[in-house]
Formats: C-alpha cells, sequence, structure tokens
C-alpha cells in the first residue's frame, strides 16, 4: 500500500514526504506528552488552587461575574458565573473537581438540587477524571435542568484552546512545489514565445 501511495512520486519526493511525516509524527508525540504533564499537574494541583483555575478558563471562555463560593457548605457548588447565549444570559452553577475516578449520580444530583439557592438555570462538572454511564444519562433528563460533563480529557482541550498552561509552537518548512513552476518546465518553451 505505501509503495502503490507513492507510486507516481520520484525517490527524492518520497523521501521529502516521509521526513514531514516524521515531523508531524513528533509533533504529535510532544503534544500527547504535554497533555499527559498538564493532567498529572492538575491532578497534583490544591483543590481550591483548581476552582481558581477553573475560573480563570470560565473567564477566557466568555463568562462574565465568575466568583467561587464559600468553601463551607457549599451544597456541591464551586463556581457561580454567568454566559451569554444568544440575546439570553444565562446564570450557570459549576461543580469542579480535582479526582482520578469516575464521578457518579450523587455529585450530579447534588448540583442539580442547589440551582435555585444561586437563581441558576444550569449547571457544569468540570473533573480531571471521567463521569460513570448513570451520570452521563442522567446529565441531561427529561425535565430536569441541563448539567454539562466536561471530563479529564475535555477539561485538557479547554486548556489548550485557551493557552491556559501551555504555549503553542509553531514550525515552518519548505515543500518543494513544482506546479508553480510548470510553464517554465522543458518543452514549454515554444508556447511561452507564441
Amino acid at each position: 500500500q505505501y509503495l502503490e501511495r507513492f507510486a507516481a512520486y520520484n525517490p527524492e519526493q518520497v523521501k521529502t514526504i516521509s521526513k514531514s511525516s516524521e515531523l508531524f509524527r513528533m509533533a504529535r508525540t510532544i503534544t500527547d506528552d504535554v497533555r499527559a504533564r498538564l493532567h498529572a499537574y492538575l491532578l497534583e494541583m490544591d483543590a481550591f488552587k483548581f476552582e481558581e483555575l477553573i475560573k480563570l478558563l470560565l473567564e477566557e471562555m466568555g463568562y462574565d461575574n465568575v466568583a467561587t463560593t464559600s468553601p463551607t457548605n457549599d451544597k456541591g457548588v464551586d463556581l457561580i458565573g454567568t454566559i451569554a447565549l444568544g440575546i439570553s444570559a444565562v446564570r450557570e452553577v459549576i461543580q469542579a473537581k480535582r479526582h482520578k475516578g469516575a464521578i457518579n449520580r450523587p455529585v450530579l444530583d447534588q448540583l442539580r438540587g442547589s440551582l435555585h439557592r444561586f437563581n441558576a438555570v444550569r449547571g457544569t462538572i468540570i473533573t480531571t477524571g471521567r463521569f460513570s454511564k448513570g451520570v452521563a444519562e442522567a446529565a441531561f433528563e427529561r425535565g430536569a435542568a441541563p448539567i454539562t460533563l466536561i471530563d479529564g480529557t475535555k477539561l485538557i482541550d479547554l486548556l489548550v484552546e485557551n493557552q491556559i498552561g501551555v504555549n503553542t509552537r509553531q514550525v515552518d518548512y519548505l515543500e518543494f512545489a513544482p506546479e508553480k513552476l510548470a510553464h517554465f518546465a522543458p518543452g514549454t518553451e515554444g508556447a511561452l514565445n507564441e
């Protein structure tokens, strides 16, 4: 398959393609390593610092009036914020869980039960871990306030997208583009002189 794919290329072109493929593989390896290091860092953070990090992330994502709640008797709510959805502003409560395992249904139920205390219409659970099947099924139960679920993978995506804890580096390189020189190719002299 490899040979068929590159059959139309001369050996020099195949070498260039192989080198650029290797460059992309190396970039993917570096990116995967940075994502893993960022996740490990989050797992080691102090719980209150983690909430502050989530506050920063929400602000970078366009939330307004983001505030952390009092750590005592928070009833499952760590942060409150407002987000513009279309022409409306929606108040939202957020539970930030620095957690390795799966988040289970009681966490979701507690957050949903606290919406009225903060005049919120929706909630979000953000975790460094994952969600049990029961939580995923209950998040958008018919007739209940919606709860958005952000697991560890999505959290890393959001941090990367908002350049929190990471830097993006760009590598420029040249690719030979003979099609841009086609009218200079041998055998086109007559066409150019006519």
